[in-house]
């Protein structure tokens, strides 16, 4: 496909390293026919044979998926999908307060004592390659268990099961980032694949149209802040065009429920819009709502639950900002410059604590760790954390060098969660601290440009600049969303808003007609711009959504 490139994007695409005809349109107009064939994911072919005979044979099938974005759009995705060939599973999402991360033994003998389960086949999601002993467990009790994940691999190795992780080095799909619900799309092809080359095999398997299911992969990689790399941006960017016309109801109506009724959803949308209520569900202990809502078939259910899950996202924010104040008062810019990082505890939800750190890092632009303070129910205290780190610096792999002081703990470079006893919690942070300083010493900081290429707002907000930037999507880790600087903007008019004046509301002077612009935590910069209109903006474009309607706008972030 031919198409004219803007010249600020053609420099933009270069700046990038995309130049020749073949990656630039490869870029552009990524193509699911040139997505790696699911054979080369170890184990996939014969974990496709294992689901299918179990369909077959009509044996029950257990899904657990994690409790986050990732792991609920995956379990959502694959309760579709078997539906669709016929077959009704049991599903379970733990609840992160009350369950924890990872698989649950005891629901499993539950299970078993209260039904019918010599006989059964797990299938995780986004989960399961650290629960070796659980996993032991249930398969002493007649469990067959199939792991699909993406998290790092332990040191201690992999449990004995089937196990599909592009983590694995030997996997045809190792450097892919795949996210979870970007494996379980996968196995999905790899099943759809086995039924139809069985004499058995449903009829209705054969008119199953696996692009529908991107629009859950779209969700929950971007959600879930997935590197885009090559098969990443295919999965997404299919996921972006199939999700305004999706067949699933639940997507319609949370789709709906955050304004997007019109126009097509962007990464930012899925980031800033949809991801949120996602998660809000899962950090609050009601993560079932989402598969729930995804599963659900009867829009007045679909859009009761999406609506639940607005309420929850609205709760989670005032908790937030109430968990991210009492953790301020502890800290300061002075202490996180001394320490290089922040390790903090408090009366914290333990949900939020993972939002919390990746505000503090924000912040003070150190890493940061949040500890929720616990009780057992013989009344010993523990410490529940979550982890965020910058770039550079790998979180896991400094936590994992005292894992001799940890209860438990798991993630990858970015993020990380952990358990440890409140008697350890001192010497812990003592360790990590200097663990943490003596490796970003050893992390060469590159000074770089606030922007990609300097283009002026009334070129960039023009029809035919905007209607390209379309082709740039999606946006991510590895293709971050462009910034743009504008050397002689003339802002018009500016005003402080919010419920404590934090943002900055600004008219920005166009060439036929003013252009709208939205500076978040800028609000005290007012008085500045107002003093001097004439000035450098750094800045994005973005779509703004109210009440059905879809325009364009900024969102400048420095001024």
């Amino acid at each position: 496909m031919k198409i004219k490139i803007p010249p600020v994007f053609a420099e933009l695409l270069r700046k990038r390293g995309i130049c020749g005809v073949d990656s630039v349109n490869d870029f552009l107009f990524p193509k699911l026919k040139d997505l790696k064939h699911p054979k080369l994911m170890k184990n996939l072919e014969k974990a496709s044979e294992t689901i299918a005979s179990y369909i077959l044979s009509n044996r029950r099938i257990v899904i657990w998926g994690d409790y986050d974005v990732d792991g609920t759009t995956g379990t959502a995705l694959l309760v579709n999908f078997f539906k669709e060939c016929g077959k009704e599973v049991t599903w379970h999402i733990p609840n992160r307060l009350t369950e924890g991360y990872g698989l649950n033994l005891e629901w499993f003998v539950e299970q078993k004592r209260r039904s019918d389960m010599d006989d059964f086949l797990l299938i995780t999601v986004d989960c399961g390659i650290s629960n070796h002993q659980v996993i032991d467990g249930i398969q002493a009790i007649g469990g067959t268990v199939i792991v699909t994940d993406h998290h790092s691999i332990p040191r201690n190795g992999i449990p004995q099961c089937l196990i599909l992780n592009p983590s694995q080095l030997d996997c045809g799909f190792s450097g892919d980032c795949l996210a979870g619900v970007g494996v379980a799309f996968y196995l999905a092809s790899g099943i759809r694949g086995c039924l139809q080359c069985s004499t058995e095999g449903n009829e209705k398997v054969k008119n199953i149209n696996l692009k529908h299911y991107l629009a859950f992969v779209a969700l929950g990689t971007i959600a879930d802040v997935v590197e885009l790399t090559p098969t990443n941006r295919i999965l997404v960017r299919g996921g972006l065009e199939v999700l305004p016309k999706t067949i699933f109801v639940g997507i319609k109506k949370l789709l709906s429920s955050c304004d997007i009724v019109s126009g097509e959803p962007t990464t930012e949308d899925i980031g800033y819009l949809i991801g949120p209520k996602i998660n809000a569900a899962g950090r609050l202990g009601e993560s079932s709502i989402v598969v729930e809502l995804f599963t659900e078939q009867d829009p007045r259910k679909a859009k009761a639950l999406a609506q639940k899950m607005s309420e929850l996202n609205e709760l989670r924010k005032e908790i937030c900002s109430e968990n991210l104040e009492s953790i301020l008062r502890n800290t300061s810019a002075d202490m996180a410059h001394q320490d290089r990082c922040v390790i903090e505890y408090g009366d914290i939800h333990q949900g939020v604590a993972g939002i919390v750190a990746s505000r503090l890092v924000d912040l003070y632009g150190f890493p940061a760790i949040v500890f929720a303070k616990k009780t057992s129910a013989n009344g010993q205290s523990f410490f529940v954390g979550s982890a965020r780190s910058t770039s550079g610096i790998d979180i896991l792999e400094a936590i994992s060098e005292h894992s001799d002081l940890i209860t438990k703990f798991g993630g990858h470079k970015m993020a990380a969660g952990l358990t440890l006893e409140e008697s350890a919690y001192e010497n812990f942070k003592r360790l990590l601290t200097e663990t943490l300083k003596e490796a970003q010493k050893k992390t060469l900081k590159k000074i770089v440009d606030q922007f990609d290429v300097s283009c002026p707002v009334k070129t960039l907000m023009s029809n035919e600049c905007l209607e390209f930037f379309k082709y740039l999507e999606p946006f991510g880790p590895g293709n971050n969303q462009p910034v743009f600087q504008d050397n002689e903007a003339v802002i018009v008019d500016a005003k402080a808003v919010g419920r404590e004046k934090e943002h900055l509301q600004l008219t920005i002077r166009g060439t036929y007609s003013n252009i709208k612009g939205i500076g978040f935590n800028l609000g005290t910069k007012i008085n500045e711009v107002q003093a001097e209109p004439h000035r450098k903006l750094i800045y994005s474009p973005t779509k703004n959504r109210y009440r059905g309607t879809v325009s364009w706008q900024v969102r400048v972030t420095g001024l």
